[in-house]
């Protein structure tokens, strides 16, 4: 447990700070990037790295560089699991996405360790600006928690 992080609560899940939940972020690459688009939900998988307090990724033009153009509100989530620990963890950034559109800053983009994981051309940078950053870590239950006791199934199975 950090400095940062508050006592464990007796369901077992804690509320991190904002500085856990970005440091736990910043151990992962790949997260998820959700926003309302015209009529509909939408949903991203979106490879990324945390700068300066924002989250980066790459996209090409399309849904999300539309999206950026017009401030979009969005949610991104990225969870993580520490097996040394059994512990999980889930962090949300809510913001605003907002296109990199200064040159010193496609510049200092560009120098990041930030690379499309899918090919084709992704030249323009994306930031989620956070109005929120919240996370929770919690320990993994027991999988025979989960058995029922009528009939020896899983309870996601039908008794």
């Amino acid at each position: 447990m950090t400095t940062h992080e508050a006592h464990v609560p007796a369901n077992g899940v804690r509320n991190l700070s904002p500085e856990d939940a970005w440091e736990r972020a910043r151990t992962m690459v790949v997260g998820r990037l959700a926003f309302s688009g015209g009529d509909r939900l939408e949903l991203f998988p979106i490879n990324y790295l945390v700068d300066r307090g924002t989250v980066l990724f790459r996209t090409a033009p399309g849904t999300k560089l539309a999206a950026s153009m017009e401030r979009l509100a969005v949610a991104f989530e990225v969870d993580g699991y520490e097996a040394d620990t059994n512990e999980a963890w889930s962090v949300v950034v809510h913001g605003t996405l907002e296109p990199v559109l200064d040159t010193a800053a496609i510049v200092d983009a560009v120098a990041l360790p930030l690379f499309p994981w899918q090919s084709g051309e992704k030249a323009f940078f994306v930031r989620i600006v956070p109005s929120e950053v919240t996370g929770r870590q919690f320990t993994v239950a027991d999988p025979s928690r989960w058995v029922s006791q009528f009939t020896g199934a899983h309870r996601a199975s039908q008794e």
